[in-house]
């Protein structure tokens, strides 16, 4: 599942980030800089989740 989930957000990520270079080049800062926030959190999120350093179905932690 984590594999799964690391997939679909990576071309996510790799979405958000290139819309965010777009408004910024047409001068838009605001809604870039948010993109490509949201864009670097999304390819962590998958990189945590491919590298399987996170994994939010275990139950051995208690």
């Amino acid at each position: 599942m984590n594999i799964g989930l690391g997939l679909l957000l990576a071309p996510i990520a790799f979405i958000f980030m290139a819309l965010g270079t777009i408004s910024l080049k047409k001068r838009d800062r605001l809604i870039g800089n948010g993109l490509l926030i949201a864009g670097a959190i999304f390819l962590l999120g998958s990189v945590i989740l491919l590298a399987g350093l996170y994994d939010p179905y275990s139950n051995h932690i208690r």
